[in-house]
């Protein structure tokens, strides 16, 4: 019999949640006019991206969206032809100002931020339409990418070789080494109930603090749960917590906002500096900005000499330069 975890309105039962469980669930953390616009701009804006032949959908039956290295494919491999059952609509902090509230929402600051700590960036920014038929995505962590801990005498797995098929090593690891940090957390913001039925996420209790990583060939040995909780409910879990989608077994269309976060030393999965609409910059407050990356980190990030503060769209390097009297033309 599955162990019900259930959604709570009380912070710092939720904080120990995380510490323990590695995930938690508020209740209520959406009004029900804050579900009804996020819902309606997510399903206003799947339908146009359906229409203009530019939808991503993954969740199918037997889609190959791995190559053998472990790393994704090419775009085209996620389309209705190819299997796809499920949407995703990524970049959504172009995508309307329902979308960029939520990343600099309280509970952001609360339940992130006590894992990351106070200064954190916005990793990616999309959302998930679940619809009946997909299958399950099979368990993964969100910080796959993590080196794991070696000795200083051993050999060590190069960190850019890294792959979506992990190594013996980390789904084996040596206990005495120690696990990772936390470096990622994802928020998922529930805007329609979320259901076994529907396919509601599934997660391994505790796996946060293994040090592994799971088994592609072995979730029937993992004790799984799938919380359910209503929409306006939202769902925080640690980078390393195994989890994934479950299966649409026939209900309608499961809808949640996935809103991942990254220490701010570590590259984004959404290229928000180049990708983000300039139109949209005076209007963004300094939180927003900085978490999407327009912020110095203890000089990472910069441009020139710009130490701390704020970069932005205008921002530009000197470039070349010649001292007075230096012609560098042609001779």
């Amino acid at each position: 019999m599955q162990q019900e975890f259930k959604a709570t309105r009380d912070l710092a039962q939720a904080r120990r949640d995380l510490d323990v469980h590695g995930f938690c669930m508020v209740d209520g953390a959406l009004s029900a006019r804050e579900i009804e616009a996020a819902r309606s701009r997510v399903v206003e804006q799947a339908r146009a991206e359906q229409e203009r032949g530019v939808a991503f959908r993954d969740g199918g039956f037997n889609q190959e969206v791995l190559n053998a290295r472990g790393q994704f494919r090419e775009a085209a491999a996620f389309q209705e032809k190819d299997g796809g059952v499920n949407q995703r609509l990524f970049m959504l902090v172009n995508k309307g100002q329902v979308f960029r509230d939520l990343v600099v929402h309280p509970l952001i600051d609360e339940l992130v931020g006590h894992v990351l700590g106070e200064d954190f960036l916005l990793s990616t920014l999309s959302a998930n339409i679940v619809r009946a038929g997909s299958v399950r995505m099979g368990l993964h962590t969100d910080q796959w990418w993590m080196p794991q801990p070696a000795r200083a005498d051993s050999a060590h797995r190069r960190a850019a070789n890294i792959s979506r098929h992990p190594a013996p090593e980390f789904t084996s690891p040596d206990p005495a080494l120690g696990i990772a940090p936390p470096v990622t957390v994802t928020a998922v913001w529930l805007l329609t109930d979320f259901t076994r039925e529907n396919g509601a996420t599934e997660i391994v209790p505790g796996t946060h603090l293994s040090g592994a990583y799971p088994r592609k060939d072995a979730a029937q040995d993992y004790a799984l749960v799938q919380p359910e909780a209503p929409a306006g409910t939202l769902l925080v879990f640690d980078g390393r917590l195994w989890h994934g989608n479950g299966a649409n077994l026939g209900a309608p269309d499961r809808i949640g906002i996935l809103s991942t976060f990254c220490a701010p030393q570590f590259r984004q999965q959404e290229n928000m500096m180049l990708g983000l609409d300039d139109s949209l910059w005076e209007t963004m407050p300094e939180r927003l900005r900085a978490r999407l990356g327009y912020k110095v980190w203890n000089g990472y990030g910069r441009v020139e000499s710009a130490f701390s503060g704020f970069v932005g769209p205008a921002t530009r390097s000197h470039g070349i330069l010649a001292g007075a009297g230096h012609d560098h033309s042609a001779t």
